[in-house]
Formats: structure tokens, C-alpha cells, sequence
């Protein structure tokens, strides 16, 4: 396993010196160190850093914050400040990067490991959730329904192509933030219309709610789409009430009840057949093969099922999921994964690994987990 490579940029040769043999002695590679902000460019590109030392208060006409926020825009670096004693218009500039860490001057060996490690941790787990969300966001983009993802405050979080479609071709970016109420209004069957404070409510008291024969009421133009919605608490691993999830289904398509047209739980009830099931894509039924099962991951109110060549969402809880799959196979080993034993290439302590993804182990789950085990 390669070194992690970290680029020091301090202007102080001394400091940046003993930085730099601290950081060797810790069993870091430091390549190279750099004194301003051209040098500092050049070593990015030469070196290809996995983490960056910025002395904050940098000489010369762009200072470290300069330094970090080019290295926000152009890579994926975590970076920790360099400060002594920095005025307060600084900080807020520099907080502003979202550094990684701080370290004060002067420091000893055992405050600069502890601030590299806490650096790299964070950022690892960081990258995890950015990837998490990214497949997630893909996945939702793909459904052909409108999908409205909120905080507990309904402003949006989240927005799919269909959803900006029937807005009016509002761009994502543009969304996000917005009170999803700004966007649409909810009327349900006889004229009765669901309130922002009636939507919160119900979907915080019942967790999921839905009817059919409604409109979506397009607050661009006024218009009224007649559909099938659904709404969804969507909640923390603690049970904690995070916002709400609203997807909007044609009217015309009633081959399933508007609960179930993000790839429903109901899809699957009695449809593991042998060495398969079915889950919905687009308008169709996919049959997924159980040998091609990588793992399946809760997410929210929804479930992501990885497979060799594709991924597929379905709106279901673990649980159902769970007791849908054939106990032999298949195996929950924590409250967000449920795996394939067989697909198990390493383990450790604490996690598993299926081809790169690591798996972690709860510890609810490990004894149960350890006894399907085969061990010499």
C-alpha cells in the first residue's frame, strides 16, 4: 500500500522543514513543500497531493485561503490550516474552504498525528457519503415519476429531471432550497386541498401516506396535473424526522397504487422465484438474479440493491426486504446492509469487503453473522 503523499506550504523554510521530517518520521511521503501560492500550483500538479499543510497567513498577494479555495474548485484534497494568530476576517474566509483541520502553532509531533489522521478519517468517510449520495441521486434521476425530496422544513434537498419538468424547466441547482410549496400545491380527490402544515403532519404522524385521482398543482402557470402522489417521512437511522419525500406518478399509470411507483415493495411480495426476482425499472419489470446480487443498502425510506452491472431503488424498509430474500443466501449483518455471504472476499473485525465496497458489521448482528461462517 502506497504512502499517504501530503504537500506542506508554509513560507517559513525552517518550520516547513521540520514539518516536512515529522511528517516522514510519522510514515507520511511529503514529496515536496512550496513557499507561495505559484509554487504551491506547480507542486498540486507535479506531486498530486493526498493532503494539504497551508500556512494561513501565506506571503505575497494570495495567502493560503487564496491557496484552498483553488483547491476546492479544481480537486478533491482535504486541506488543514496552518494558523498562529489570525484576525478575524481571515478566519471567516478560511472557514468558508471547509478545511479539514486546524493546527496552531507552535505543535508537537503528537498534535500534528492526531490532526492528519482526523483529517484523512473525515475524509474518507466524507467521500463515502458524497459517492452514497451521488448513486442515490442517480438512481432517483432515472425513475420516469417526479421526485421532490425535502427538509423537515419542506424546503427542497433534492430534485429529479421529471420534478423540474413539470415545474416549468427550473435547473437543479436553481431548486435547491426552495419551499417545495413555491413549486407545486397537493389537491387531493373532491377539491380538498393539502396544506404545507396537513403534509408535514400526516407524513411525520403515519411516516407514509398516498391517494390517487389527485392534482399536482403547478404554481408556475397554475396549471392542474392530474396524478397519483405519495408522500414519505424521511428519517435518521435514530428514528429522527429529517423531511419529507413526494413523488408524483401519472394518473394514467395505474398498473400499481401510487404508494408503490418508485420500484415498490409490493413489486417484490411473492416474486423470489428460484434464483430470482423482480423489481420495477422505468415501466418495466426487471428480473435481477440473485447470484448477481452485490449488497442491498437502506437509504432513507428507500432501498438501493446493487447488482454486477446495474442498481435498482425500490420504496420499501429492510425489513420487508429483508424477509422477501431466501435466508440461505442472503444475510442482514447491519441496520443498513443486508449481503450475499458467498459474495464475502475479505473480513475483519469490524466490516466485510464484496469486491471494493466495505462493509461494516453492527455489532447487534456480528454473533448471528460469525455463526454462518466457516472458519479452519
Amino acid at each position: 500500500m502506497s504512502k499517504t503523499r501530503i504537500l506542506v506550504v508554509e513560507d517559513e523554510s525552517i518550520v516547513a522543514k521540520d514539518i516536512q521530517r515529522t511528517l516522514e518520521k510519522l510514515g507520511y511521503d511529503v514529496p515536496a513543500t512550496a513557499s507561495s501560492a505559484a509554487s504551491a500550483y506547480e507542486k498540486l500538479e507535479e506531486v498530486e497531493p493526498d493532503l494539504v499543510f497551508l500556512d494561513v497567513k501565506l506571503k505575497g498577494e494570495q495567502d493560503g485561503v487564496h491557496i484552498a479555495e483553488h483547491i476546492k474548485d479544481r480537486y478533491d484534497i482535504p486541506v488543514i490550516f496552518l494558523t498562529s494568530f489570525v484576525d478575524q476576517d481571515t478566519i471567516d474566509r478560511a472557514k468558508v474552504t471547509e478545511p479539514y483541520g486546524y493546527l496552531v502553532k507552535p505543535f508537537n509531533e503528537g498534535d500534528l498525528k492526531t490532526t492528519v489522521e482526523m483529517a484523512l478519517f473525515k475524509f474518507s468517510k466524507d467521500r463515502e457519503l458524497r459517492l452514497s449520495e451521488q448513486r442515490l441521486s442517480n438512481a432517483l434521476g432515472k425513475i420516469e415519476n417526479a421526485v421532490f425530496v425535502t427538509d423537515q422544513d419542506l424546503r427542497l434537498n433534492y430534485i429529479n429531471e421529471k420534478a423540474l419538468a413539470i415545474c416549468g424547466g427550473l435547473s437543479g441547482m436553481d431548486s435547491i432550497g426552495l419551499d417545495v410549496y413555491s413549486l407545486i400545491g397537493i389537491e387531493k380527490e373532491g377539491g380538498v386541498i393539502i396544506s404545507k402544515d396537513d403534509l408535514k403532519s400526516i407524513v411525520v404522524r403515519d411516516n407514509v401516506f398516498s391517494f390517487s385521482n389527485a392534482y399536482v398543482i403547478i404554481k408556475k402557470d397554475n396549471s392542474n396535473i392530474p396524478c397519483n402522489i405519495t408522500a414519505s417521512a424521511v428519517r435518521d437511522e435514530k428514528d429522527n424526522f429529517l423531511g419529507v419525500a413526494i413523488v408524483i406518478t401519472d394518473a394514467a399509470d395505474n398498473s400499481a397504487p401510487a404508494a408503490a411507483q418508485v420500484a415498490p415493495s409490493t413489486i417484490m411480495d411473492n416474486q423470489v422465484v428460484q434464483n430470482s426476482f423482480f423489481v420495477k425499472k422505468g415501466s418495466m419489470l426487471v428480473k435481477v438474479y440473485l447470484d448477481n446480487v452485490q449488497w442491498i443498502q437502506a437509504m432513507d425510506n428507500y432501498v438501493i440493491i446493487q447488482t454486477n452491472t446495474d442498481q435498482f431503488i425500490i420504496h420499501s424498509t429492510m425489513k420487508d426486504v429483508e424477509m422477501k430474500l431466501p435466508s440461505s443466501k442472503f444475510l442482514r449483518v447491519h441496520r443498513s446492509f443486508i449481503i450475499p455471504l458467498e459474495k464475502i472476499t475479505v473480513l475483519d473485525e469490524n466490516s466485510v469487503l464484496i469486491g471494493d465496497k466495505t462493509i461494516p458489521i453492527g455489532k447487534s448482528y456480528k454473533d448471528v453473522f460469525m455463526s454462518r461462517l466457516n472458519f479452519l
